[in-house]
């Protein structure tokens, strides 16, 4: 596990090594600033089939996943994820919901920090390597909005 999910509290029953890996990863990537993390979460996160909501935006499939990413940095010079909780609502693990907190920062020099709640579809639940089906977000806006507005 790193930073993003060494003090997550997990489901009271045993979630497969393998999803609280992939979700640490994930969520790693999303706070990388690098032009390779498109390519890594359409080829070993997300499914052939999967979507995923990233700034307000669905983004459908391998190909729009890949370009997902394209626009992440552009205002945003730190990004850092903490999954906070984690509840399943099977016991496979394939239909997830989480709390987390995200600190972001600006390259206007401001930052923000706030609670988001998301949900995973994880594909492949009980296998060696799960991939997620769906991931989406809600978050207030509104912080990200004002310290964004150029005074």
């Amino acid at each position: 596990m790193v930073y993003n999910t060494e003090a997550t509290e997990w489901p009271s029953f045993e979630i497969n090594p393998a999803i609280k890996d992939l979700i640490s990863r994930f969520f790693k990537l999303l706070d990388t600033q690098d032009s390779s993390v498109g390519n890594v979460l359409a080829d070993e996160i997300f499914a052939l089939n999967g979507r995923a909501e990233f700034g307000g935006h669905f983004f459908n499939g391998k190909e729009e996943i890949r370009g997902s990413r394209d626009s992440a940095w552009k205002v945003v010079t730190e990004r850092r994820h903490a999954v906070l909780k984690v509840f399943s609502a099977d016991l496979e693990g394939s239909d997830l919901s989480l709390i987390g907190h995200v600190e972001m920062s600006f390259n206007n020099g401001k930052s923000v920090e706030g609670e988001f709640a998301g949900r995973l579809g994880v594909e492949g639940a009980t296998g060696s390597s799960p991939k997620l089906t769906l991931y989406q977000v809600w978050a207030d806006s509104a912080p990200v909005n004002r310290a964004l507005i150029r005074e």
